[in-house]
This record gives C-alpha cells, structure tokens and sequence, in this order.
C-alpha cells in the first residue's frame, strides 16, 4: 500500500510517499500556495491508495484538497483524535491536539515505545508525552526557535535578523554570532530542563526521546543529551496512521 502522507504547518508543507514504514520522496512548498503549480509536481508523479494529511492550518483545507483533486488523486483523509492511531488518548478535549503532534505520538509508540517524549523543533517547540498505561497524555509548548530570532529583530532597534548556523564558540565575537550562540545554548538549557522534569514524573532515569523538525539536529548535534533524530519522523506517523485506517 502506498500513501501520500502530508504534513501542513504554519510556514511550509511536507509531501511525501510512504510504504512499509518507510518515507521516500518528500518534498516542500509553501503552505499557502498561490498557485497550484508550487504544490502538484510533488504528488503528481505517482498513483498513491490513499492520502493522508495532518494540517494544523484549517483555512488552507480546502486549497490542498482541490490540487489534489485536480491531479486525479483520492480525497484526502484528515487526521484527528477520532481516528485508530496506534496509541490511546488520555486528554480531557482530544479535539484541542494538533493533527501534526498526534502524527507524532503515533511514530514515536510504534518505534520507541511508552514512557517517550517527542520535541518537534518547528515554528514553536512541542514536547509530547507517551505514558505506558495512559498512552498520549498531553505536552509542553515553547515558542520556537524562527519567532526567538524574528522576535529580537523585531523588538530591537539594533539587532538583525539572523538565521541559524553551526558555531563551537561560547562568546560571540559580533552581533550574529552572539544570537545565534544565546540561541543555541538557550535553547538546549530549556530542552534540557524540561527533559528533567519529565524523568522526575515518570520516576525514570533515562527517557527515550525522539526529535524532529528542521532545527533537531543544529540543537542536538555534539550535545551529550541522547536522542534520536528522524526529520521524517511526523510524515512517517501520518502513514502509520493512514496505514490503520485504510
């Protein structure tokens, strides 16, 4: 069975092509394509079973499943806490989890099993929490690291905006370079803190965690917290879920 698996977010969708656990093929666009042409050449290539979308921007629905539709593909399943997603909910309003972070407890149950977190590294910063007995039983949100750095050059007069990149120093010898280190080494506290505290609630003392999104692997890389890093990790948990309700 092969499934279109896509992930819409607040800045850009990912399009890919799974089957038997794996995602092959993925490609990005705009989430809010102006024109048909920025979205079609990544699922107009293949005949798919089905296809599976975990949107978190409800407005741009109608504009994904009309290009699909025009590219002769099958209407779009959508995903939400009513479906089968391989792991029980235990949250008080279900309906208030994003489709994206729902994909992602899905993932992680399957690959890593229960007690897990998953930090997804987007336009915010989620932490979603897998229990043994409970399965997902909510999380943590942070503002992400895009709206720390739009945010100084916004509210500063004299601060740039400034995109992430690798640096070893612990000072920073300009402007950039002493963003981009309070960046890294801010975060990396916050994420480690924050794994702490939910090795205390757990009572554990290793927590399997998986990371995903585009700055997963600028914070963890050469860092001594453990984690595995699958960029795919959310389109994979959108065919798992795809996979459990054809």
């Amino acid at each position: 069975m092969t499934i279109l698996v896509i992930d819409i977010g607040n800045t850009s969708a990912s399009v890919g092509y799974y089957r038997n656990g794996k995602v092959l093929n993925v490609g990005r666009c705009p989430s809010r394509f102006k024109s048909m042409d920025e979205a079609t050449p990544l699922f107009a290539a293949k005949p798919v079973d089905a296809v599976v979308i975990a949107s978190v921007v409800p407005p741009v629905n109608a504009r994904w499943k009309k290009a699909l539709k025009a590219a002769g593909l099958p209407g779009p399943l959508f995903i939400s806490h009513a479906l089968n997603l391989g792991v029980p909910i235990d949250y008080p309003r279900p309906e208030n989890i994003g489709a994206d972070r729902l994909a992602n407890a899905a993932a992680a149950a399957r690959s890593l099993g229960a007690p897990s977190v998953v930090c997804d590294f987007g336009t915010a910063l989620t932490f979603d929490i897998l229990d043994a007995k409970k399965g997902y039983t909510g999380g943590i949100i942070c503002p992400g690291l895009p709206l720390m750095f739009d945010y100084l050059a916004e509210k500063t007069a004299l601060l740039p905006r400034v995109e992430p990149s690798k640096t070893k120093a612990v000072v920073g010898r300009n402007t950039e370079q002493a963003m981009r280190i309070g960046a890294r080494l801010g975060y990396r506290g916050m994420v480690r803190e924050i794994l702490g505290a939910l090795k205390n609630d757990f009572g554990v003392d290793e927590l399997p965690v998986c990371c995903t999104g585009g700055y997963a692997g600028w914070i963890f890389k050469d860092w001594d917290v453990k984690a595995v890093i699958d960029p795919k990790l959310t389109l994979r948990g959108v065919g798992i879920i795809g996979e459990l309700n054809a």
